[in-house]
This record gives C-alpha cells, structure tokens and sequence, in this order.
C-alpha cells in the first residue's frame, strides 16, 4: 500500500475494517483488536491518527513500539503475523498495522477469549454465540460430527447410484463400502469406522430415524394468507429425494397457462420460471441450519410462494454481502449437491433467480434475513426491470458510476447521488443491483462505506 492509497483510508473514515488509534497505549487492546480483525474480515490499525482523521503522529520510539506491537501479535493463540508499516505524513510519522483474516476452520483468541469485529464495536463471543461463531467458521458443523450409525444403516442402492453419476460404476466391485467411505472422506477410522452425519443424511436407509428435523413440510392455501389449506405433503428423506419431490408438489399446484409455440406446439408455461423455484429449494437444502429442530417450510398462496429454511446467515457475515459471496454453512452437503448437480458454488444463484424472474416479467425475488431462519418469496406481481446480462443492460445511472469508478478508485454512495443528481433511496437501489451482479464490491461498513470496482467483472 502507497502513502496515496493509505491517505484515501484515512479520508474515508474508520469503518469495520479501519480502526484509527492516537498511540499504542495498551498492549492488551491491541491483542484484543488484532484478534477482532483476523475472526472477522482481517482489517487494519493506523496508529497516530485521531478518531476524526486527523493526522497526530507517533511520539513514541518506531523501532521499539514495533517490538511492541509484535510481541502483541504473539500474546495471540494461535499468534498471528501481522504487516507493520511506517509512513510519513505532514512531516508526521504513522503506523499501519494490517492483518489478514483467518484462514478457514481457524480462529484466534486472546487470554482463552474470542474476539470479533461488528461495526465499529470489538465484540466477545461467548455461550451460545461462541457455539455459533464456530459453526460460521466451519469449526463446529453438522455434517462433519460422526453420527450413530454404521454400515448397516447405509442403503447400497443409494451409494451405487451416487457412484455412477461419479462415474465410477465399478468401484464396489473391486472395494468395499468401508473403502468409498474412507476414500470419499465421508467416514473416519481410527479402531472403528465412524460414519459422518452427511453420509447418513444421503445414504442411510431411513434418514429421518437419524434426523428428524429434515421434514420439509408443503402446503398449498386458498388466497393470500394461511388459513384454509387446499393441497398438503410433509417429506422425511435425503436431500436428493427431499428436493425433487418437492419440485414436484409446487409444479403440480402451481397454475399453468398453455403457449402455442412457433412450431405450432402446445407449451405449458406455469406461473413462476421453475429454475428459480428449484434454485430456491435447493438452497433451503444445502443451507439450512442442521442443528435447529425445525423444519423447511414451502408455502403457496395465490400471489407468492414462501421457502422458509431455519438459520440465518453465518455470524459476522453483513446481509450487504448476500448474494454477492458463495456461503457454505455444510460443506460436504454442498460438496454432494454439486456432485449430484444441484448446486454450482459460484456464488451466482442470486443474480440468475433475478434475472430469471424478470425475463419472465416478473417482481424481483424477496430475501427475508432474520434471526432464526431465511425465507425467500416469489411474487407473481408484474415487475418492470429488465434483466442484466452485461454492461449494456445497466442503467444510465450505474453506466456513470462505472465509468467514475474506472477513473477514480472508489465510491461513495453521497457521490453516488451527486454525480446522478438523485435520491438516495435511488442511489441505493442502484448499487445494491450493481453488487448484486458484481460490477462492484463494498469495502466497509456503515458511513464509512465505500465502493471499488470488482475486477473479476469488469
């Protein structure tokens, strides 16, 4: 980082990833601090700046206030090896110190504490957070914990036809179970075989006698709200069977109409795009939280459909970043997903429900976050935004904030509105639309958020 680009920092303002400090006074809150960052996002400390951005300088001696704030580094478990940078400003001497996330399945703490950074405030995870702090890090997740199961509960038929979508039709010919198993890494042996809750999840013979909290209960209402219920199902089984007959419930109870095509055949067009009912299915499956006891919830009523999974996004994880980033709460249910062609890990299932949806002139999907679970809501209402495919499919608005962003190297949503003289309900809308497909990337949060183009995109 050039003496430029860190004064752009500074004018930009503290936000979750940029703290300012006036001096190294406590060795302790940096320990603390440094922890926060590399548990969150990873982020970086400017010592000799005030909280209002003004250029203070360090007074203490540089080469020993940087011993200092390694031997801070080190007080961390695991220790942590932070960049400590030296600039001159104003005649003034500063200090950045950066420090990089965490590398996944690990976490700092400090004096047995973990620490994270939440806006502008250093938090202590404990009790049930600390439970769920690990499980968003994918310390503690459901489908790796070995189950009760063995062998015997496992349905061959099952692992046969999940080999040969592999393409590994004769593997069990010259292998055992035991060896897909181990091989597979969806089993581990050390005396006896211990049987992953995934594998049981997919393969067992009865899954539900394992985990009864896989029930996905559907129901189709007369009108808009639940009361009278016209149609039914609850669905207790693996993952592929739970999604297909799923599928295959709203397909049936969705109105159709019938299109004569240009061939002079008869077509059935129902009311939603399927792809995005199916997408929105599968995401409940491979996202939902495992461990709550409750259930998936598809509901139809006359002007939407609700998919209702429990859990709500990973702790940490701001809801700006949704749909931008590719989040894996069960790894190797979302690794057999893919393997069973459901999922493709891109992080691209948000943008392409949107489109899909306005291609078929439809309102844009609705992501409901809340504390305990997700829901998604297809309306059938007429929606009137087209659907983005490239760079000419955007806006005037956002063609303008592209072009300044190409010139310059960030964005703020104040000059978002300046530079298109409009509202800022319009500004938001707009850059929340160009995250969304990826044009740009937030750096930050709350009113030090700013905006740089993603140059895989662009």
């Amino acid at each position: 980082m050039d003496k430029d680009q860190l004064l752009e920092v500074i004018e930009n303002g503290e936000t979750q990833e940029v703290e300012f400090k006036q001096s190294f006074h406590s060795s302790q809150d940096f320990s603390k601090l440094m922890s926060g960052f590399a548990n969150t996002y990873g982020g970086m400390i400017i010592i000799g700046v005030g909280a209002k951005k003004e250029v203070i300088g360090v007074k203490d001696d540089i080469d020993q206030l940087q011993q200092r704030i390694s031997a801070a580094a080190q007080a961390i478990a695991p220790p942590i090896v932070p960049e400590i940078q030296v600039y001159t400003i104003e005649g003034k001497k500063i200090i950045a110190i950066i420090i990089q996330k965490a590398i996944d399945n690990t976490f700092h703490t400090f004096q047995g504490v973990v620490y994270v950074k939440v806006g502008s405030t250093l938090k202590k995870i404990e009790g049930n957070q600390l439970v769920e702090f690990l499980r968003s890090r994918q310390i503690l997740c459901f489908d790796e914990i070995s189950g009760e199961g063995t062998i015997h509960n496992l349905d061959i038929e099952k692992v046969k036809g999940y080999l040969k979508i592999r393409g590994h039709d004769d593997f069990l010919k010259n292998n055992s179970i035991e060896n897909f198993l181990i091989s597979s890494k969806l089993a581990s042996k050390n005396g006896s075989i211990k049987i992953k809750n995934a594998t049981l999840l997919f393969f067992a013979k009865e899954p539900a006698d394992f985990f009864p909290q896989i029930e996905i209960k559907l129901a189709q209402f007369d009108g808009t709200e639940p009361v009278k219920i016209i149609s039914h199902q609850l669905i207790q089984s693996d993952p592929v069977n739970s999604i297909e007959k799923s599928l295959s419930f709203v397909k049936k109870n969705l109105s159709k109409s019938i299109e004569i095509t240009d061939k002079a055949k008869r077509e059935e067009k129902f009311e939603y795009p399927i792809d995005v009912v199916r997408e929105a299915i599968v995401n409940a499956v491979a996202h939902r939280d495992y461990f709550s006891k409750d259930a998936i919830q598809i509901y139809l009523f006359s002007n939407r459909i609700e998919i209702t999974s429990p859990g709500s996004l990973p702790f940490g994880l701001p809801r700006e970043l949704f749909g931008t980033l590719s989040v894996r709460r069960n790894p190797i249910i979302y690794h057999l997903l893919r393997d069973y062609d459901y999922v493709e890990g891109l992080g691209s299932g948000v943008p392409r429900m949107i489109n899909s949806m306005r291609e078929h002139k439809l309102k844009d999907p609705e992501f409901g976050i809340y504390e305990h679970f997700f829901r998604i809501t297809l309306y059938n209402l007429k929606g009137s935004q087209k659907p983005i495919e490239e760079y000419a499919d955007l806006n005037e608005r956002q063609k303008k904030a592209v072009e300044f962003l190409k010139k310059h190297k960030s964005i703020k949503t104040r000059k978002y509105m300046e530079l298109n003289n409009t509202s800022f309900g319009t500004a938001i809308a707009d850059i929340t639309e160009l995250l969304k497909f990826k044009y740009v990337k937030k750096v930050g949060s709350y009113r030090g958020a700013y905006y740089v183009l993603n140059e895989m995109k662009n």
